[in-house]
């Protein structure tokens, strides 16, 4: 009896042993992509005079998780409003809240938009939900608010974003 249970025992182990190597690594670096949409809330007075509207945008991240809840995120993002370009350089600090096979995240985005000719300083906060496709792809939705700082005024933008983020 006692080597029927140190067999099941060992097997056991076997099993979950090689079903574990099989699972991706949810604390992974990831690469990730996105397409969405800004629209702009505010305006100044130097930026007003551009043609504002809604824009298409896209955008490259890297995820890099410090611990399994906690990830910072370098981006950069590519929009358009009218005739003038704004690519958004920014770290987001993510906190992520798993909920059954989800992924939800808060966080924290300060950075760099360059409007024209002009570098602004922004800030802002973003949430979203992720959810793991298979091995190794996540498929993700998230907005993010945020307030560019040009002098004594301001311009707010809000972005809606779908992406997928490739885990290594």
């Amino acid at each position: 009896m006692k080597r029927v249970l140190w067999m099941v025992v060992l097997a056991s182990v076997c099993l979950w042993s090689f079903g574990a190597a099989a699972q991706p690594e949810r604390d992974s670096v990831g690469l990730g992509v996105s397409v969405g949409a800004a629209w702009q809330e505010g305006s100044t007075d130097d930026i007003a005079e551009h043609d504002w509207s809604t824009s298409f945008n896209w955008g490259f991240y890297v995820n890099i998780p410090l611990i399994w809840t906690f990830h910072i995120t370098p981006s950069a993002e590519l929009y358009k409003f009218g005739d003038v370009n704004a690519t958004d350089i920014a770290l987001a600090f993510k906190f992520i809240i798993p909920v059954w096979k989800l992924d939800l995240y808060v966080g924290f985005v300060p950075g760099l938009t360059a409007v024209g000719d002009e570098n602004l300083p922004h800030v802002g906060g973003l949430a979203g939900v992720g959810f793991n496709l298979f091995s190794n792809l996540d498929l993700f939705v998230q907005a993010k608010y945020k307030i560019l700082f040009q002098g004594d005024q301001n311009v707010r933008v809000l972005h809606a974003n779908l992406g997928v983020l490739y885990h290594f």
